[in-house]
């Protein structure tokens, strides 16, 4: 059987897994552009993002998280350490590993990254009613879900702890 380039199962503007890539990449952009005076790189502000939802990880928890190598969130970390935004803690279970926690004046600066996603989603969601919005965040989460169920560790769904955002 030979299927339907055109068809929406096999055109790629009409995949979950295209619409959800693009619209995360494009939504990245967009975000890089506009916390660029925060001096933040975007591997920075996703780090404090996902540590301001899931306070006291681990490096490597992180990395999983970021999908990076440990080694590379060690240099994104001690960078956020020199600039008083995370701290490191021991872990009370491991005495080789640290936890990772904000500091207060990460605070701040999320509050000011809160800011601008919140103006970033209001523009791209301007066309979308409350309640398709609502439906939307609720179909995703299910997808989220879903697919953190058969991801091999399941790191990747701990990201939905205390914002929401």
């Amino acid at each position: 059987m030979v299927m339907n380039i055109n068809s929406p199962i096999r055109n790629p503007n009409y995949t979950l897994g295209f619409l959800m890539g693009d619209t995360s990449r494009m939504l990245r952009r967009l975000f890089n552009e506009r916390v660029t005076h925060l001096g933040l790189t975007q591997a920075q502000w996703r780090a404090l993002a996902h540590l301001s939802r899931n306070e006291g990880l681990n490096q490597v928890t992180l990395a999983d998280m970021l999908d990076v190598q440990p080694i590379t969130v060690a240099r994104l970390i001690d960078k956020l350490v020199a600039v008083d935004l995370v701290e490191r803690r021991p872990d009370p279970n491991d005495r080789r590993a640290q936890r990772l926690f904000l500091t207060t004046k990460a605070a701040g600066v999320l509050s000011r990254i809160w800011e601008v996603a919140d103006e970033i989603y209001a523009e791209v969601l301007k066309d979308v009613t409350t309640e398709e919005r609502d439906t939307l965040i609720s179909l995703l989460t299910r997808v989220q879900t879903n697919t953190g169920k058969m991801m091999p560790r399941g790191t990747s769904t701990l990201t939905n702890n205390k914002s929401g955002k």
